[in-house]
């Protein structure tokens, strides 16, 4: 992707958050981390709080995410 993409790819995770975030928490499928060591489940999870400004909120044990907020993280690791 080039920067221009990414800019766009962004403000589109931006807007999908502000709508998700209206549903009440959706998890995101399982199937979708199928591929992932539980150790890359547990460093999206850990980075996540890091940047939504709450890393007390870090449980090892508890890697679940609603999909408005790996929207909102994803924006912002584009950007």
């Amino acid at each position: 992707m080039n920067n221009k993409e990414k800019k766009l790819a962004a403000y589109l995770l931006e807007r999908a958050d502000e709508v998700f975030s209206n549903y009440g928490c959706n998890d995101v499928d399982e199937s979708v981390f199928a591929d992932w060591t539980k150790e890359e489940r547990i460093e999206l999870v850990r980075s996540y709080h890091e940047t939504n400004g709450d890393p007390e909120e870090f449980n090892p044990d508890y890697l679940h995410l609603p999909d408005f907020a790996l929207m909102w993280y994803m924006a912002k690791k584009l950007k």
